[in-house]
């Protein structure tokens, strides 16, 4: 609070770059999500794939394998996928490539 009242101050995701993505982890958010979540976000906040609970350690070792080994990640958790979460099926800009897909 301040002599001009009280006001709300907005506290950052804490981010992890990637190539032409990026992963965003929001612990402060809960009352709309229901959670801490983390969010795989294609290129400009295009798409956003977001899990359940707290996946910063295993997108940090994913993130130098790019966007698709992330996009990996998420598809293999499906039980933890959020109901905010955008659908995979479409990606504008996004070519899959040819490698084999992600394996817990």
């Amino acid at each position: 609070m301040t002599d001009h009242g009280t006001f709300q101050i907005s506290v950052p995701n804490k981010t992890m770059e990637g190539d032409g993505f990026y992963v965003s982890y929001n612990d402060h958010d809960t009352s709309i999500y229901g959670s801490d979540t983390t969010a795989l976000v294609f290129g400009q906040m295009q798409r956003f794939f977001i899990l359940t609970g707290d996946h910063r350690a295993q997108y940090a070792e994913l993130i130098p394998a790019g966007f698709e080994a992330c996009l990996d990640y998420y598809k293999a958790n499906p039980d933890l996928a959020h109901g905010y979460s955008d659908r995979v099926d479409d990606i504008p800009g996004f070519e899959p490539s040819s490698t084999a897909p992600f394996t817990p």
